[in-house]
């Protein structure tokens, strides 16, 4: 239990330092839909507004200096990871669709079962 409320401190610091938890966050299940709502619950917790939660779609991405929550990995998630997507134009992207566009920088991991 130690351990976990020290994640949370930490992630709160972290949260409240360099992250603006009112900008749209967009949600990547990997077509798992039973986790949207898991998911939401988390980021919630977070500070993240839920009315700036959007599932991600393959043919629109978000902009620069939004983010994305992806449930990692995609067969077995056991995380959810939080990103910061940079750049819209990059190439070499590894998502699918209209995300294979975009850059993103990994910001923390967010276990998705306690």
């Amino acid at each position: 239990m130690f351990k976990g409320m020290r994640f949370y401190y930490h992630m709160k610091n972290y949260m409240s330092s360099s992250i603006d938890t009112s900008k749209k966050i967009y949600l990547i299940v990997h077509g798992q839909h039973q986790f949207i709502d898991p998911i939401k619950e988390k980021l919630v917790m977070q500070g993240f507004e839920k009315e700036n939660m959007q599932i991600a779609s393959l043919d629109r991405t978000g902009n620069a200096s939004e983010y994305v929550a992806m449930i990692w990995p995609p067969m077995a998630p056991k995380e959810i990871v939080i990103s910061e997507i940079v750049d819209t134009n990059a190439t070499g992207g590894s998502g699918m669709g209209a995300w294979s566009s975009v850059s993103q920088k990994e910001l923390y991991r967010i276990p998705l079962v306690e």
